[in-house]
């Protein structure tokens, strides 16, 4: 059973280095980090005790270890990978160069929405939600900067 753990650890930690290099290929590291943090500043009106219960629970997000025989928090595979999914479709649904590809790129747009926001609306555990706030951010930011063509 031991051996099997680490071999799944070992798994995890290189599927969430594999999402990681693809979305800092895409996109360099400081453009997604720089994205989340405008889409966050946009979203911090909020009251400062709830940004601190935030930063508060996406910290302890980031520092989750496996212990015992545990299943592995995938959370942050989840969140990371679904984030560089949206960035590549979103940056695609605009691209001049990819204008013969609209029509599937915004099919494929829109269910990976739907999907989303559907298994979020699913969600009971508040951490997990509290987890989704960027991708939230992200998908709503994105879909705002759309131009009214895009959106229709």
């Amino acid at each position: 059973d031991q051996k099997l753990f680490a071999g799944l650890l070992i798994k995890c930690v290189v599927q969430l280095e594999l999402i990681q290099t693809i979305d800092n290929i895409v996109f360099y590291p400081a453009t997604s980090k720089k994205e989340d943090a405008e889409h966050m500043a946009a979203a911090q009106s909020q009251s400062k005790s709830r940004r601190r219960k935030y930063y508060l629970d996406k910290k302890s997000l980031l520092f989750t270890r496996f212990k015992g025989k545990s299943k592995p928090n995938l959370l942050k595979q989840e969140t990371s990978s679904l984030a560089c999914c949206l960035r590549i479709l979103f940056r695609m649904y605009v691209d001049e160069n990819r204008r013969d590809s609209w029509d599937a790129i915004q099919q494929r747009l829109l269910s990976v929405c739907s999907e989303a926001l559907a298994y979020f609306i699913t969600v009971n555990s508040e951490s997990h939600r509290e987890a989704w706030t960027n991708l939230l951010l992200l998908l709503l930011t994105k879909t705002l900067k759309l131009s009214d063509e895009k959106v229709r």
